[in-house]
């Protein structure tokens, strides 16, 4: 028995070095996870930071892009972008020299939050002849770094000792025509003192310290080591560690090892999006000490008490174990043939009294899971039966059957919509006006699923009844807008592009309402049919839409389409865009209508490579043929 008491310490001994490993690996993962939890929370701000940005950027090209230019607007997509957003301090469009009006040489609509008012409110003082926002640091710094329509720039982090008293940085993204020429940006100023204070506090042990910093601008944001005061504001490369240092722009922490002043630190770094480094340095030696103390600890209790307990367990281990343990395994017996109802009866207060117990609440709640997951089961099916239907009564209400005038022969049409959900927000229309007018409607819906494809049906319907009663393209876009603004509470909105085709002549007229430019093939290839859009349908009543004309000859086709293809990204985030569909559209030329859709949406889908498809995906082909 004693021989046996020894072989069981020394087996726990070894137990104990062999798990020492696993226990220091624990560790480093729990640290790991508490910094990632942190500094995720910080992430979230940074990227609802960016979304913003760009949100102000598109409205801000929007607002560029209309016939006129009321200051009004400008004002008003300012003051609602942040009164929606009040994480940020203020913000604002700007415009280069002269891009907005020929006689104005700076044009800018910037929104603040007013303490004294308690509401986000314009600030007129950034457009007087006092303050040149072209030569602000700032603004250069985001001009010179931006390099796409869709790309942010964050600055170095700044002390603004004029408003907030406080730490600031400002991220920003470009406005662009059509073109791409850049002609003004959008900005969001963070106050970021709450931010800096909150990671700055993280201290896993005593003598750990964290650092924050901008590697891109080479600038120390905060450093808590003792004296790390006075290294706010320094170059990050002057810290002697700061090249030991790993991390990715993966959103990973990422683990590194350095030796500063004779201490051997492991450091923990993660890059959040807008570039920014933060990193938590922990003594090795802290780190791990807690828990090989706790080791020996154990070490030490485990061998004294087994000695004590040894004798006991071997006298009662029959009379309280032996028959408990046959009326649990009896009762699993039962369990494993299907009694859910069998409850066990065992009335000791040890540990089996505690298993048994467990036991019998294991099955009364395994017995209610079965019967909720079979309630939640059914309903889903019957949520997915309902999608399916509107699914199908969606595709019932877009001309289905080709070809749709088998007795015409002056031109070829072919049409096609998939959803990125189960319904969709795109739709497309075409229809006889007269004899000789054929009418073609694509459009697209803000948002996705059940309420964009509710605001279709009505868009749709509203566009082809209006047509009918013999109105033209613009007559049409300018009365179904008034009716679409009215009790427009949810704030959708709706791009279309509509034009008649006079079949005996190739007359072709149109209007676009902020849509996408479709393709037009007059010769060999295919271009873009570029014209100024007018504004978006269901946003701002009694707006006027210019109407253009081109004629189409024999052979010539429009392609028209949604921003689900241009907009398609692949595992690397990269768009489809513009140039790769035009080269796509002009890779399938002369092939029947139907299989010229196919072929363009199986290039899509190549380049997605399995990527999730994030928005509908609609095309309408038009082959005129002439008499």
């Amino acid at each position: 028995m004693l021989g046996f008491f020894f072989l069981l310490v020394t087996a726990f001994a070894a137990y104990s070095r062999a798990t020492t490993a696993n226990y220091r690996q624990l560790r480093t993962d729990e640290v790991s996870k508490t910094i990632a939890f942190e500094s995720e929370r910080v992430g979230k701000v940074i990227a609802e930071m960016e979304r913003n940005a760009i949100d102000l950027s598109l409205a801000g090209r929007q607002f560029y892009q209309a016939g006129e230019h009321p200051s009004w607007l400008g004002i008003s997509i300012s003051v609602e972008n942040f009164s929606a957003f009040l994480a940020a301090v203020g913000g604002g469009i700007w415009f280069e020299p002269y891009a907005l009006d020929a006689n104005t040489r700076r044009v800018c609509y910037y929104a603040f939050f007013d303490p004294a008012i308690n509401a986000v409110r314009h600030d007129p003082d950034f457009i007087t002849s006092e303050y040149d926002y072209h030569t602000q640091m700032w603004y250069t710094t985001i001009a010179n770094r931006l390099d796409g329509k869709y790309g942010t720039v964050w600055t170095a982090p700044y002390y603004d000792d004029a408003g907030t008293n406080a730490l600031m940085t400002t991220v920003g993204a470009g406005i662009y025509d059509d073109n791409g020429k850049f002609v003004g940006m959008s900005t969001v100023d963070w106050e970021i003192q709450s931010m800096v204070d909150r990671l700055s506090a993280i201290k896993p042990t005593a003598n750990s310290f964290v650092l924050l910093a901008s590697p891109h601008d080479d600038y120390i944001i905060s450093n808590t080591y003792k004296g790390g005061t006075e290294y706010t504001g320094a170059m990050l490369h002057g810290l002697q560690w700061y090249g030991e240092l790993r991390f990715t722009a993966d959103d990973a922490v990422d683990i590194s090892s350095f030796v500063d002043r004779g201490v051997e630190y492991l450091a923990f770094s993660r890059l959040f999006d807008n570039g920014w480094l933060f990193s938590v340095q922990i003594p090795l030696r802290e780190i791990f000490s807690e828990i090989e103390i706790r080791n020996n600890q154990f070490t030490l209790i485990i061998a004294a008490s087994s000695l004590v307990l040894f004798a006991l367990v071997a006298l009662l281990l029959s009379w309280l174990i032996n028959r408990p343990l046959n009326k649990l395994t009896s009762g699993v017996a039962e369990l494993g043939s299907g009694n859910l109802d069998k409850q066990i009866e065992i009335s000791s207060r040890d540990e089996i009294g505690t298993l048994a117990s467990a036991f019998n609440k294991m099955t009364v709640d395994l017995k209610a899971s079965i019967e909720q997951n079979a309630l939640e089961r059914a309903e889903k099916e019957r949520i997915g039966a309902e999608l399916d239907v509107a699914t199908k009564i969606q595709a019932s209400m877009l001309p289905c059957i080709f070809p749709p005038f088998p007795d015409r022969t002056e031109f070829d049409i072919y049409a096609s919509m998939q959803p990125a959900k189960e319904v969709g927000g795109d739709f497309y229309d075409f229809f006889l006006v007269d004899k000789n007018t054929l009418a073609v409607v694509i459009a697209d819906v803000s948002g996705k699923g059940i309420p964009a494809a509710l605001f279709m049906v009505i868009a749709k319907t509203l566009i082809k009844n209006n047509a009918q009663y013999g109105k033209s393209p613009k007559q049409v876009f300018e009365d179904v807008n008034n009716i679409l603004c009215e009790n427009n509470d949810a704030n959708m909105f709706v791009t279309v592009f509509m034009g008649y085709l006079d079949i005996p002549s190739g007359r072709f007229i149109f209007v676009n309402a902020g849509h996408n430019p479709p393709l037009l093939r007059t010769g060999e290839k295919f271009k873009l049919l570029k014209t100024k859009p007018g504004f978006v349908l269901a946003v701002m009543e009694d707006m006027f839409y210019k109407q253009y004309e081109i004629t189409l000859n024999s052979g010539d086709e429009l392609f028209l389409y949604t921003d689900g293809i241009t907009e398609a990204t692949n595992k690397e985030k990269e768009l489809f865009g513009d140039l790769r569909f035009i080269n796509t559209a002009n890779n399938y030329l002369d092939l029947p209508l139907k299989e010229f859709t196919i072929s363009v949406k199986r290039e899509i889908d190549k380049f997605a490579d399995g990527e999730e498809q994030s928005d509908d995906i609609t095309m309408l082909a038009l082959r005129y043929k002439g008499k």
